[in-house]
């Protein structure tokens, strides 16, 4: 194919996510790439100095192309593709890396995992079936990340007493890694019944079917399902399984989720987010916090902490939450404070960090904002690692006159609000004066409670 027509094909291909297909004269597929932007990754063939890349350009006489609503049903294509058309140069052009291949042990509880061989055994020797090839091991992760968060499995290397701290955030049901089922009053408070084990298998099922390309048939086994447990008045189920089906359509509907978020390591902590496409103005703000703090993922879910009391009395804490750049005030939510360590503010701040992430049905935050210095801050930093957590922290801390100053991050490096871009600045603003204003409305009214309560109890004969 020469630079002419290749260019031409190129000004027609969509700026979208999909696969695309480098074919010889009798239509044979020499090679099979995924793409984010079409256009732009096959632009890029016209700079490339890999003298094998050139050699298949060579012979290609044609390009085809088919469009994905995201990367990571582009990634899944191009593996169904690789392993179906077997094109030449996708084989020629790997000998220097390997392909991916996810794995699933061929136990109870199966255990995923992802390897360079197509049938992979794990540590413990079990021989495991797989799915593959995928040629993105970045975009792998992230998408077997996503999955987990809607269909839990356990990622434990060994067998413990108590239901692990994947339970509890619900990455994992909390029965398929006890050395017994029932081992204390803790794990009688589970979600565990006689089903569990079915539906573990399930969510393992469900996965499989993704990975080789057969969602749309998981959709509508999970629709109809949905329907017939509405029917059957089993509306906790029902609401449970529109849920899932909610995260799976958000996943496969966002096209820049893998580009934006990546991921170091799998397994791992993670969480899906209620909503991942911003409006422009609040994604370049997110964007440009994400800079400054140093950190890697999509900022989407931030959350601010703040303390009112007098003199340890009446004292409550206050957590808002900010989805996208906006008050999402349906999250917010407040803590009457039960520590006898009033008036300390840092004990306090502890306390309701700790009692947050006690509730693994909220969302976790990418990012936690408390009001107060480096104090407060170390607390929380503190109370986080105690949970095993990897969360960015920042602290806001204000001057004499009781305004925004500037911010304090984990590495103590500070930074003035005047040195921030406004819309950063504001934004922060906001959130540490929203959870302001909600600690304190709380506090009052639960003064003014107490207050008319001992007012009648003081006019009682």
């Amino acid at each position: 194919m020469n630079e002419g027509i290749l260019k031409k094909t190129i000004s027609c291909l969509p700026p979208k996510p999909g696969v695309y297909f480098f074919k010889d004269n009798r239509g044979k597929a020499l090679y099979a790439g995924k793409a984010l932007n079409l256009k732009n990754r096959v632009l890029s063939y016209l700079k490339t100095k890999d003298v094998r890349l050139k050699k298949m350009l060579e012979k290609a006489r044609s390009l085809s192309y088919k469009t994905t609503d995201s990367e990571i049903e582009a990634l899944i294509a191009e593996s169904q593709f690789i392993k179906k058309l077997k094109p030449k140069y996708n084989i020629v052009l790997r000998d220097d890396k390997q392909y991916f291949f996810v794995g699933f042990t061929q136990e109870k509880f199966p255990h995923i995992f992802i390897g360079h061989q197509s049938t992979p055994a794990t540590s413990n020797t079990r021989q495991a079936t797989s799915i593959g090839p995928f040629t993105d091991g970045t975009a792998l992760k992230t998408s077997l990340r996503f999955l987990r968060n809607i269909f839990p499995h356990c990622t434990c290397k060994q067998k413990h007493n108590l239901p692990c701290l994947n339970y509890h955030i619900g990455n994992c049901l909390g029965v398929c890694c006890l050395k017994q089922l029932a081992v204390s009053a803790q794990f009688q408070d589970t979600k565990f019944n006689i089903q569990t084990p079915k539906i573990y298998q399930n969510n393992i099922k469900a996965i499989k079917d993704i990975l080789t390309g057969k969602r749309t048939s998981l959709v509508k086994n999970l629709e109809t399902e949905m329907k017939k447990l509405a029917k059957e008045e089993k509306l906790e189920q029902a609401i449970e399984l529109r849920n899932k089906l909610k995260k799976l359509k958000r996943v496969f509907e966002n096209a820049q989720i893998i580009a934006k978020l990546k991921t170091n390591s799998f397994p791992t902590l993670s969480r899906i987010h209620d909503k991942i496409e911003t409006k422009p103005k609040e994604s370049k703000t997110l964007k440009q916090l994400a800079e400054i703090l140093n950190i890697k993922t999509l900022i989407i879910r931030i959350e601010g902490y703040d303390i009112s009391n007098i003199q340890g009395a009446n004292a409550v804490g206050s957590m808002v939450v900010f989805t996208d750049g906006q008050p999402n005030k349906n999250e917010y939510r407040k803590f009457k404070i039960r520590s006898k360590n009033t008036p300390n503010d840092t004990a306090m701040l502890s306390e309701i960090i700790q009692r947050r992430f006690k509730h693994s049905e909220w969302r976790f935050p990418d990012l936690i904002v408390v009001d107060g210095g480096k104090n407060q801050l170390n607390a929380v930093i503190k109370t986080i690692n105690n949970q095993r957590l990897t969360i960015p922290i920042i602290a806001l801390t204000k001057n004499e006159k009781h305004l925004g100053h500037k911010i304090i991050m984990t590495n103590n490096k500070e930074i003035p609000l005047s040195h921030l871009p406004p819309q950063v600045k504001n934004l922060l603003l906001n959130i540490d004066g929203e959870a302001h204003r909600f600690a304190v409305s709380y506090h009052r009214r639960l003064r003014s409670k107490n207050i008319q309560y001992s007012y009648a109890s003081k006019q009682s004969p």
